[in-house]
């Protein structure tokens, strides 16, 4: 994951990694809802006036030597869809969300409690790769491969 300055983005979504050391200037920018995690949208970027955000449903500007403390990842990188069969046995990860795909499907995985931000556990693959078995809210559940491809993940440490 490629770590940027946000003074170096010129137009994009973005999600903040860290700040650096300024207490006074991170404790401003968290009043203003750049959190570390947080994820924004740069709008205008000039080198000498700074930086136009979208902040959830607000905006805000960030003057350049502000803009050079804050450190963040393009959100395209930070959400790098990673799917069940990236994982191996024993892996933990949590669901992102949820891939185009069969409404009926996506709505029955929904059903079965496999909803975003949902911790799990990879228990078992099949020899061929189909089915997996995931331990999710205290029970194993088996999924059919194309059902688990619908499934955004990240890996929990």
């Amino acid at each position: 994951m490629t770590v940027f300055r946000l003074s170096d983005i010129y137009r994009g979504a973005v999600r903040v990694t860290a700040f650096d050391p300024d207490v006074g200037t991170e404790q401003r920018l968290i009043d203003l809802g750049l959190r570390v995690g947080s994820t924004l949208s740069v709008l205008e970027q000039d080198a000498n006036a700074g930086v136009l955000l979208a902040v959830g449903d607000g905006r805000i500007a960030v003057d350049a030597a502000t803009a050079r403390l804050v450190q963040v990842t393009r959100l395209e990188e930070a959400f790098r869809p990673m799917k069940i069969g990236d994982l191996k046995p024993g892996e933990r990860a949590r669901i992102v969300g949820m891939g185009k795909g069969m409404p009926g499907y996506r709505q029955r995985l929904m059903a079965m409690g496999l909803t975003p931000g949902v911790e799990f556990m990879l228990t078992r693959v099949a020899p061929l790769g189909d089915p997996v078995e995931i331990q999710v809210r205290g029970f194993s559940m088996s999924l059919r491969k194309a059902e688990a491809e619908l499934l955004a993940i990240e890996t929990l440490p």
